[in-house]
């Protein structure tokens, strides 16, 4: 049965489209903070790093959340913890706000994680109605 259930969260595009923005935000992270490292991203004193941090942590957390949501059996617990996936879409969107706030370069790249985080939103919420 596990195997019928990761196979259906490959071909799930919500599921796609979070993989795609965690390598997204992975990389814009790289670029920001000049290749650091998450952990030294965390100690960092500098904003941007800290920011930096947080987006690639909330974008890591968006993927095992979404298998969650679809390995659930409960329809009522399932839509609870889809509705919640929003959370991590919103501090994700709010992420990349505080980032382009900071003086850093590739400002260009976050622009583009935001307009793929607003395309993730629309597909949140079709998702979320199509479990209603």
């Amino acid at each position: 049965m596990k195997n019928h259930k990761k196979h259906t969260l490959n071909h799930l595009s919500f599921y796609q489209k979070s993989l795609d923005i965690f390598k997204l935000s992975r990389h814009v992270a790289t670029y920001v903070t000049d290749d650091k490292t998450i952990l030294s991203m965390y100690s960092s004193v500098s904003k941007h790093d800290r920011y930096a941090d947080s987006l690639v942590m909330n974008s890591l957390g968006l993927v095992p959340k979404i298998a969650e949501t679809e390995t659930q059996e409960n329809p009522v617990l399932k839509l609870k913890y889809a509705q919640s996936l929003r959370y991590f879409i919103d501090c994700l969107y709010e992420d990349c706000l505080n980032l382009e706030r900071t003086k850093i370069s590739g400002k260009d790249f976050v622009r583009m994680l935001r307009k793929e985080l607003i395309l993730l939103r629309r597909m949140h919420r079709r998702y979320v109605k199509s479990l209603l």
